[in-house]
Order: C-alpha cells, then structure tokens, then sequence
C-alpha cells in the first residue's frame, strides 16, 4: 500500500517539534536548576555569616562583662543592677536575641541579650512567633530587627536569627553525663524561607575561663 507522502512529511514535522519541545524543555530545567542553585548558595552563605556574627558578639559580651562587671554571664549590663539574680544572668533552653550597639559611644556595652518571649520555628509560624526574630534590611543593606519589616526604610530579608545557651556536658568513664559548670554551649541559627523552609546553624564554647 502507497504511503500519501503528505502524511510522511507532516509525521516528521511532528516527530522534530516533539524533539525540538524536549530539548528546549531540557534547557528550560537546567538554567532553572541552575538559578535556584545559585540563589541557595547565595543565601546559605549570607546565613552563615549572620550565624558567625552572633557567635562573635556573645563573645563581645562576655569579654565586655569580664572588663567592666568582673563576671561573664550578665543579659544585659546597661540596664541591669542587681547581677546575682538569675534572671539578669544568662539562662539555657532560652532562646534570645542579641542586640549590637556600637553607635552609643556612652556605655560600656555594645552588646546586649533580649529574650525571645514567644519563640516558634516552623513554616506555618513565620506570620506570627517567629516575627520576633525577624531580620529586615535597612537603606544601609544591613541586617536589623523589626516585627513586621513594615517602615519606609526597611526590606523583608527572608531571614530569622536566634541564638540559644545549653549546658556543656561530656561523658564520663561510666558513659554518664557529667555537666560543666561554668560554661556553655551557644548555638546561632538562622532560618530563610525562600521557596521553602532552610536553616544554617553554628554552635561553640564560651566559658567563665578565667576561673574554671
């Protein structure tokens, strides 16, 4: 039977667009891939950097405690003048938020702890608990706190910061934790929600290390 040669050229038409569909497709997918891996290295990288910063400014604090307060541990010295009551000292398993303030040439703290009073991480609770550590971009590009990111001069960063204090343990010949006094474990977590939910964190020591 003779094939209407027609038919044959509009099947190969049709062959060579399918082809043709896939390949740019293909291409579409790639550059796509391309983009979100650059915006995600983009975005892991400004994280860790908030995360170190915090790292560095608790250290601050705890050498501005040692110089001025002849202690480690205080919140906030500014403010505080009863520095035995444990509620002015750091606690653990309290998330907090550390407040720089190098442009107030009158005190002798730049830094300084703010507790974070209803703390919540997860996707679902961006619009409301975690509004607390919200980090918008001022006109200067630099990262500041505002609940809603709402004022004239400020951007919504995509970024949530936090630092929290755990006790320092290690274990024993027994296999039995044994808690260090006078030291802890500090976490720095940033979260960014960007397409979906990331996190980046950074943890070390800091410690009473002139009396341990």
């Amino acid at each position: 039977m003779q094939i209407n040669k027609s038919w044959v050229a509009i099947i190969e038409i049709i062959i060579w667009i399918f082809i043709f569909s896939l390949w740019l497709v293909s291409i579409y997918l790639i550059i796509s891939s391309s983009i979100n891996l650059n915006d995600y290295n983009k975005n892991q990288i400004i994280a860790t950097n908030l995360a170190r910063e915090w790292l560095e400014l608790v250290k601050n604090l705890r050498d501005s405690n040692y110089e001025n307060l002849h202690r480690w541990d205080s919140l906030n010295p500014n403010l505080v003048t009863d520095y035995t009551l444990p509620v002015n000292l750091i606690q653990t398993w309290v998330y907090y938020k550390v407040s720089p303030n190098f442009s107030n040439v009158t005190t002798s703290f730049s830094v300084k702890l703010d507790k974070i009073v209803d703390f919540g991480e997860w996707p679902s609770l961006i619009t409301t608990k975690m509004k607390n550590y919200e980090l918008c971009l001022d006109n200067s590009n630099k990262y500041v706190y505002n609940s809603n990111c709402i004022s004239a001069w400020l951007r919504k960063s995509w970024f949530y910061r936090y630092v929290k204090f755990e006790e320092l343990k290690y274990k024993n010949a027994w296999w039995i934790d044994v808690v260090v006094n006078n030291a802890y474990k500090v976490t720095s977590k940033v979260i960014w929600y960007n397409r979906w939910y990331h996190d980046t964190f950074l943890t070390t020591i800091i410690a009473d290390y002139k009396r341990l």
